[in-house]
């Protein structure tokens, strides 16, 4: 367990340059990988350095973790195997007329759910879910702060948990 003080010098240098390094990994990345996720990785493993006070330079020792977590996650991505047509052609057949019928039912119970958010949470969920967009390109988008772009995906997804029945 990280000492209360590892903790908090983290959270400061989180506080001070998140929105820096957040620039810099979505420059890094795949436009489908979000550059937050990857930030707080980047702040995990800050958590696991043992000798932390050590460091003379924070800021680029950040930055330095936050290169090295982007290039791991382009490899990976670099050496994910995309699906070949006969696994996809698989996956159709073996839909089954429950499957399609549980399909159907998870689709009607999800569109009843979004009619009954309200219109700037309904947005808002729907631009992440169905058009993947980022935190500050649903802000833009919506012209909105990213504050409230992750206040309203918490009430989408508790709307969305307390709606939808999963088996």
């Amino acid at each position: 367990m990280p000492s209360p003080g590892r903790s908090q010098r983290i959270a400061e240098w989180a506080r001070s340059w998140n929105a820096g390094l957040t620039r810099y990994l979505r420059r890094r990345l795949p436009g489908r990988i979000d550059p937050e996720d990857l930030a707080q990785e980047v702040y995990v493993r800050l958590l696991r350095v043992e000798q932390l006070e050590q460091i003379k330079e924070p800021q680029a020792y950040l930055y330095r973790v936050a290169s090295n977590v982007a290039a791991e996650w382009r490899m990976r991505a670099v050496n994910a195997k995309p699906h070949s047509d006969a696994e996809l052609d698989n996956l159709v057949t073996t839909a089954t007329p429950d499957s399609l019928l549980d399909d159907v039912q998870f689709t009607a119970q999800l569109d009843a759910a979004l009619q009954a958010m309200t219109p700037m949470v309904r947005a808002v969920v729907y631009l992440k879910l169905r058009e993947d967009m980022s935190h500050e390109e649903i802000a833009s988008h919506l012209g909105i702060t990213t504050r409230m772009v992750r206040r309203y995906l918490t009430t989408g997804y508790a709307h969305l948990r307390e709606r939808i029945e999963l088996d």
